[in-house]
């Protein structure tokens, strides 16, 4: 008689060392790709609210040319609106613009678009609801976007993500196309999220264009 063939592993044997390592390699691939695949998603979650701020902010820049005849302005002086520094002025004169007494028809952006990273206000009476604050309209990271009016294109405006950025300002360029050199959106504005990786420039960019 063969004597392998009479020995059995018994029912109550436990696992080898060999088979333990391979169940958890498992169980880290699969939690891994878990980790990822819920990252992923709530990527794409932001990304999805972020591209619905920019069009809340969008309709109410269309009702402000259809009043005024023009865009929003991207710059503080073109409102009488005095500040001490130029972070997030862009973005702050349009909502501040959309927000003034000189469009007194328009409707405020909602509470879940607006932010004030860099804590700034003014002493320039300008909100139709009183408000001295200088709000940014913000993506789902609540970095504040970039606005230009197309009449900038060619000027770097500065974004700051809060009073305390570590990264400081952000000098942010208009963008244009790499095939035609001319900017995007060229007779009217544009606005940019840096997106979840926080930098303008890149791939991952949030546009309306």
């Amino acid at each position: 008689m063969n004597l392998s063939s009479t020995i059995r592993r018994s029912p109550t044997a436990g696992f080898t060392l060999v088979e333990v390592l391979a169940v958890l390699a498992i169980l880290g691939l699969l939690m891994s790709l878990g980790v990822y695949a819920a990252g992923r998603h709530r990527m794409q979650a932001r990304v999805a609210e972020t591209r619905a701020i920019m069009a809340e902010l969008e309709t109410l820049i269309t009702g402000f040319e259809v009043k005024h005849g023009d865009f929003p302005p991207d710059r503080l002086a073109a409102l009488s609106i005095k500040k001490d520094n130029d972070w997030n002025e862009a973005i702050e004169a349009c909502v501040a613009a959309l927000h003034g007494k000189a469009h007194p028809t328009g409707s405020f952006l909602s509470d879940g678009a607006l932010s004030n990273t860099d804590q700034d206000e003014t002493s320039t009476p300008f909100h139709r609801a009183g408000s001295p604050f200088l709000l940014e309209s913000a993506d789902s990271w609540g970095q504040p976007f970039a606005y230009f009016h197309h009449r900038s294109y060619g000027e770097s405006t500065v974004v700051r993500f809060s009073a305390s950025d570590p990264l400081g300002d952000r000098f942010v360029d208009a963008r244009t196309s790499e095939v035609t050199g001319i900017h995007a959106n060229p007779d009217t504005y544009q606005l940019i999220s840096a997106g979840p990786d926080e930098e303008f420039g890149t791939d991952d960019d949030i546009c309306n264009f």
